[in-house]
């Protein structure tokens, strides 16, 4: 995959200019990480471990054991960035849909279905510049466009072991595709003289992955939830006409633990932990950033008790700090993030919420030696009980 060396070059150095992806990061190595949580998660700064009740969060496949009722979920997440380096600021903006999954009790647990994204990828951004052809100066002009992500289908099952414990299980397939574009255009008088130089190629991704996890409850009031996600190779298969090579990288193995413990009446903490050694992978990368171990620690503070418009509204805010698995050469990279948001039951029988959305918003800012970029980010969550 030697383009990458190539789209690293050109996007740091690149003029100011709005760009179609979640962040310039995206650019580094196999992408930038994609939690697939739900607005919830994200306002509690948690990586989707260790909170209350019921859920389908693939981080958390034991809490699935606790949903009631036929259930799904939506998540959606908008997000604006700026990232400066040297003197030049560059604009992003994009959506992704980070996690869909439906759940239905069967044989005495759920059954549960999802559709995750792991590794974003997308980027696209210009560059001007003057270069010396023949003594003589020329105007040329870069266009990189690249347009992918790592993504998985899984399918899983949980259940309660004892009425505290429940253990779950998903197992699933890496798909997804990315394509890349460099269009290099030489300004001059004569348009015809000079044809634009065009390189492309894209490569399909794949590979297995096995995750699993508990939940329990100690001493009557904190949830415990663990889980752990294997992998096998990520392959990256060039297409026939891409002259690139094809790519296999060793995905590390994902260690998460989480807790949730009220502090007082209507009052929640929870904290989660995430960890994995990406190092592997940078034996395979071709010259385009570096890869290490990953820490992601996370703490909020949930308010149950709170009502908008005379329904539940719970309040949330959050801390998350992380570091990011792969960087520019010779720098370290991380994120940190202060996070807020409610809950809004809109549909409720008894005290099964049978529709809700959960809204989450984000301040962040990841480094990585002189780069820096500060970011916008929304989550949306539709939770559907009942189909």
């Amino acid at each position: 995959m030697k383009c990458r060396v190539l789209t690293l070059a050109l996007i740091l150095t690149s003029v100011a200019a709005p760009a179609s992806a979640q962040s310039l990061f995206g650019s580094v190595g196999l992408g930038l990480p994609v939690d697939a949580v739900d607005g919830r998660a994200r306002s509690l700064g948690n990586m989707g471990l260790g909170l209350s009740g019921g859920a389908l969060l693939p981080t958390d496949p034991a809490a699935a054991a606790r949903v009631r009722l036929p259930n799904g979920v939506l998540v959606a997440q908008p997000s604006w960035a700026d990232a400066s380096s040297g003197g030049e600021t560059n604009y992003f903006q994009g959506t992704r849909f980070p996690l869909m999954a439906a759940g239905y009790p069967v044989l005495g647990g759920v059954a549960s279905v999802y559709f995750t994204s792991h590794l974003d990828q997308d980027y696209s951004g210009t560059r001007e510049r003057a270069l010396d052809l023949g003594g003589q100066t020329v105007v040329v002009n870069d266009s990189f466009k690249q347009d992918g992500a790592v993504s998985s289908i899984n399918a899983g099952f949980a259940r309660m072991v004892t009425p505290e414990t429940s253990v779950g299980v998903t197992v699933g397939r890496y798909t997804g595709t990315v394509g890349r574009t460099l269009v290099r255009t030489l300004q001059s008088s004569d348009s015809s003289a000079v044809q634009p130089y065009v390189s492309d190629g894209s490569w399909t991704y794949s590979g297995y992955l096995v995750t699993g996890g508990v939940a329990t409850r100690v001493l009557d009031f904190v949830n415990v939830s663990a889980s752990a996600t294997w992998s096998t190779s990520l392959d990256a298969e060039a297409s026939s006409t891409t002259p690139g090579d094809d790519g296999s990288f060793d995905l590390p193995l994902q260690l998460r633990l989480g807790a949730s413990a009220p502090l007082a009446r209507g009052l929640t903490l929870s904290a989660s932990a995430a960890r994995a050694d990406w190092s592997g992978v940078g034996d395979a990368l071709t010259g385009n950033g570096e890869a290490g171990v990953a820490l992601a620690l996370g703490a909020g503070l949930e308010l149950t008790q709170a009502r908008l418009f005379g329904r539940q509204a719970p309040l949330r805010v959050g801390f998350r700090h992380a570091d990011l698995p792969f960087s520019p050469a010779g720098e370290s990279a991380s994120e940190r993030i202060l996070s807020g948001g409610l809950g809004l039951v809109l549909n409720q029988a008894g005290e099964v919420v049978l529709a809700g959305v959960d809204l989450g918003i984000e301040r962040g800012r990841r480094t990585a030696g002189s780069l820096v970029e500060n970011f916008w980010r929304g989550t949306v969550s539709l939770r559907l009980a009942g189909l």
